[in-house]
């Protein structure tokens, strides 16, 4: 599954760059999760009509399928299934799980960028404490770093997401759902909601 996060502040799913792109592979028989950053200044072949370009650009281009092709054509994969979020998603998501653990090192919190936090140390990250955590560039490691935050910060919620009851998980998924875009249907994705105390992240990586 391509997990696209969008350049975008609102609804909007339309004309926007994937500001991260995260390759998430499953394996159904040892429910091990894997997930691979594709950074989004690479460049790629997106095709005839694109030629060689940063595969940021393949969504504002033409969507998701375009994303997919390229990432398919020059990694050779087989990618056919894709989950797009924007900012907003995020600060739904961590907000509807009652935020998530972080460890905030000193040179992030002097950065300036998470709202209310100035030190180092473990917090309780709301929203938009969340998704601003994981957008730092300006600190050590630039965008090598930031993409291992996203990382970070998707397994956080996913860890946190595990806590919940199955009654919860449907509830979060009414709420999520319709801030996605998404070619998996919705069916498919509730009847998945009670493995999901079986799956492990067990590699992240760029």
């Amino acid at each position: 599954i391509a997990l696209l996060g969008l350049d975008a502040r609102d609804d909007s799913f339309s004309g926007t760059r994937s500001d991260c792109i995260i390759i998430v592979s499953i394996n159904e028989r040892t429910k091990d999760v894997k997930l691979l950053s594709v950074y989004r200044d690479t460049y790629l072949d997106l095709g005839e009509d694109y030629g060689l370009d940063k595969i940021t650009h393949a969504y504002a281009y033409e969507g998701p399928q375009l994303t997919l092709s390229a990432l398919n054509r020059n990694l050779d994969l087989n990618i056919t299934e894709y989950v797009a979020v924007n900012f907003e998603t995020v600060r739904t998501v961590v907000d509807s799980i009652g935020g998530i653990t972080m460890s905030i090192t000193s040179e992030e919190a002097a950065t300036g960028q998470i709202p209310g936090i100035t030190s180092s140390g473990t917090y309780n990250l709301d929203g938009d404490q969340a998704l601003a955590y994981s957008r730092i560039r300006y600190a050590t490691g630039g965008d090598y770093k930031r993409t291992e935050r996203m990382r970070d910060v998707l397994t956080a919620i996913f860890e946190k997401a595990k806590s919940l009851s199955i009654g919860e998980l449907n509830s979060l998924s009414d709420e999520i759902l319709p801030h996605i875009r998404t070619n998996i249907s919705s069916t498919e994705i509730i009847s998945l909601i009670p493995s999901v105390f079986s799956y492990n992240i067990t590699d992240s990586v760029g």
